[in-house]
């Protein structure tokens, strides 16, 4: 999976963009009362703290939240979140795998030592919410499709589409010195979440795909096209597993994933007249 930190690729053109474009203050036929709220927590993985454990595409080492001061920090977050009242959660774990996910999290005790546990946001953020609101299970929502990255690379080159090629590795630099100067300032892990789910870094998230990868291969070769397209894929069989699980009677629920896929989510509920999505921003503000 590319998990594209994209910060500052294609910030100009969506800047540029911003300027002609009418921020939207209510969803045509939308009933207020009826609407699900949706809380959106796009993430980095916590597990990346350990280098062997990064199989993103950007490398980076992330901060330890097993510290007491993360520790702090999650439960802080979690309290808010069970404040927020979801009905349901829903996280980046293998859907084929929800009876695993179901007996773990049954087992799990109620007051259980985080900061002797994996580092997993699914367990640090997931579980502890879950347990705070005494739900019965956690919804696994991933699933897996093609990501022919090393295909695309070499088509690419065979295309001669060297400027592309070095476009994309000078932006991998750069996402990873975004990275690390990330982790290595003094930001809390709220404000580094909270960069995770910035609308720029949405846009420019989703940018790669079909500004940079879109175009890659041979006039009559589409690899780029279809990388793109299986991300795409991916990510709206992940939201329909969400929107097959709503019953009649939810009226607030949470999805806990990468930022990279919640950036896909972002712009899938911006089109649903039924769904509002609400921030992490916004409820610890409160």
């Amino acid at each position: 999976m590319r998990s594209v930190l994209i910060f500052f690729a294609f910030g100009l053109l969506f800047s540029c963009q911003q300027n002609h474009v009418k921020k939207e203050t209510k969803k045509p036929f939308s009933d207020p009362e009826k609407t699900l709220k949706v809380l959106l927590i796009g993430t980095f993985h916590f597990e990346n703290f350990n280098p062997k454990n990064n199989s993103d595409i950007v490398q980076k080492q992330v901060i330890d939240v097993l510290t007491d001061k993360s520790q702090a920090e999650l439960d802080l977050i979690s309290q808010k979140i069970a404040d927020f009242k979801p009905d349901k959660i829903f996280v980046e774990y293998p859907f084929k795998n929800q009876s695993r996910l179901d007996s773990v999290f049954k087992a799990w005790p109620q007051n259980v030592d985080y900061k002797a546990q994996t580092r997993d946001e699914i367990y640090q953020i997931g579980f502890r919410v879950g347990k705070y609101l005494n739900h019965n299970r956690i919804y696994a929502i991933d699933v897996k499709t093609s990501f022919p990255y090393d295909s695309l690379k070499t088509q690419m080159k065979k295309a001669g589409q060297f400027d592309l090629i070095e476009k994309d590795e000078k932006d991998l630099e750069s996402l990873e010195e975004t990275a690390k100067k990330l982790f290595n300032s003094e930001k809390t892990l709220s404000e580094i979440l909270f960069f995770y789910n910035e609308p720029e870094y949405r846009r420019n998230d989703i940018g790669w795909y079909v500004s940079l990868a879109n175009q890659g291969g041979e006039l009559n070769n589409f690899v780029g096209s279809h990388l793109a397209s299986e991300w795409y894929k991916r990510n709206l069989q992940m939201y329909s597993l969400v929107q097959k699980r709503i019953k009649k009677e939810d009226s607030r629920i949470m999805i806990l994933a990468g930022a990279s896929h919640i950036a896909m989510f972002k712009s899938f509920i911006d089109y649903n007249p039924d769904w509002e999505s609400i921030e992490l921003k916004e409820i610890m503000s409160k």
